[in-house]
């Protein structure tokens, strides 16, 4: 039975003129390797479980408690800041704790790791709108609470057969965010009114429609653009006269409807390792499922009819959407294409299934190489990465997007196509 604590206090310069100097987080774990405490049967190798409650403190970014102001060259004067300073700023704090099982059957052959964990962020600073009459623009405000659950599974086999051996890992991981609050308890620092924010605008790249917002409620990775104007049965409704009859309705207002969130439901990967005297054999699959990616090159390159989903309509001579006929082909990629667009149509579902890595090796015989009496040990090794998909919806690869931070995700934007990778490795030992 082990129990361990530890303590950490964080002296940063971010947190210079603040209300606090420093920042103290602590964590405690305790396991129990259960194999050891008692008569398990015999299928059983090894038995653990753990637990553990942490935290962890990071500061703000430096310089906004303390105004600062940039010389303009071109005026020859200072400007001054448009920032409310904040003095009393606190340090985001992640609070975690997670439940956990190691074990090992079958005389170690296999393996079987699981783990739950919840986290929660709080203290997140965010920027809000002040009057302007006040001499400001914006003001520093620190609320938000962001929870993060979710499991993580191991599952791993080990075997050999005369020279023969097998090994193969599995591996699974779900994670579930959650928007707890946004503003809530945060006060305006002039006027001391409470901040009611209902959103938080993540940014956008240059003139999309397409946004990644936060909603109480919500999740980190939503992403909100322009949509199908539709009945009360969800059915798309269309113009009944004048020169658009017969091509959708869209929202008068960007970036105003969710249209889907970039997160996967799950992701997988599972390997394989096949050794038969000096020849390994390694191949790795990765595996993400669910989540919804925004393709803009699609609809930019459909806007001007370059695409072949565009060229394909025009020999056919219209286009089919959702179940309804549109012959006005130009009229119809002209309201869903380009950057002003409907962000529903040239949303994808993530789901890919890919061979991430392949690799083909061989020992040299330790026999001839020690008759060398300098090398110890030499391979040679194939190894080929990100070889191909073998399942994708997404005209793009849904790895590759804008960022991977919190803002921009599952948007792509005339990014560079993934690349494969064959190379040749030697390795020697003296």
């Amino acid at each position: 039975l082990y129990l361990t604590a530890t303590g950490r206090n964080d002296w940063e310069s971010q947190l210079a003129f603040s209300e606090a100097s420093s920042f103290f987080y602590p964590s405690v774990g305790m396991s129990a390797v259960v194999s050891s405490m008692a008569k398990l049967p015999e299928w059983i190798s090894f038995l653990k479980v753990r637990g553990s409650y942490t935290e962890v403190g990071s500061s703000f970014e430096r310089f906004i408690t303390r105004p600062s102001y940039q010389f303009n060259t071109a005026s020859g004067s200072w400007n001054s800041t448009t920032i409310y300073p904040a003095r009393n700023l606190k340090p985001e704090k992640t609070r975690s704790w997670e439940l956990g099982i190691n074990s090992k059957w079958l005389n170690n052959r296999l393996s079987f790791d699981l783990t739950y964990y919840r986290s929660n962020t709080i203290n997140q600073t965010f920027t809000a709108d002040l009057s302007i009459s006040s001499g400001y623009s914006k003001a520093y405000i620190q609320s938000g609470s962001i929870r993060n659950e979710g499991i993580e599974l191991a599952l791993g086999y080990s075997d050999k057969w005369g020279a023969f051996s097998w090994d193969s890992n599995l591996t699974f991981s779900c994670n579930n965010n959650k928007i707890m609050k946004l503003t809530e308890g945060a006060t305006n620092p002039m006027t001391g009114e409470p901040i009611n924010k209902d959103n938080y605008d993540m940014g956008q790249l240059g003139n999309l429609d397409a946004r990644v917002k936060l909603y109480k409620g919500g999740s980190i990775g939503d992403i909100y653009g322009k949509a199908f104007v539709r009945d009360d049965a969800g059915n798309i409704v269309y113009e009944t006269e004048g020169d658009n009859k017969g091509l959708p309705l869209v929202e008068g207002d960007g970036n105003t409807v969710k249209v889907g969130n970039a997160n996967p439901v799950f992701m997988m990967g599972w390997d394989h390792t096949f050794s038969y005297k000096g020849f390994t054999l390694y191949f790795l699959l990765d595996w993400r499922y669910g989540g919804e990616v925004l393709s803009q090159t699609q609809a930019e390159m459909d806007l001007y009819g370059v695409s072949e989903i565009t060229a394909d309509a025009r020999d056919r001579g219209y286009v089919m959407l959702d179940g309804q006929r549109i012959d006005n082909v130009k009229g119809f990629y002209k309201i869903v294409g380009g950057r002003a667009g409907v962000t529903e149509y040239y949303m994808y579902d993530a789901t890919n299934l890919r061979l991430r890595e392949v690799s083909l090796s061989y020992n040299f015989s330790r026999r001839w190489i020690q008759k060398t009496k300098v090398l110890k040990d030499v391979q040679l090794s194939f190894v080929a990465r990100n070889l191909c998909f073998l399942y994708k919806k997404a005209p793009f690869d849904p790895d590759l997007v804008l960022s991977t931070g919190n803002d921009n995700q599952g948007i792509e934007v005339f990014g560079m196509p993934t690349t494969r990778s064959l190379g040749f490795t030697l390795k020697c030992e003296f």
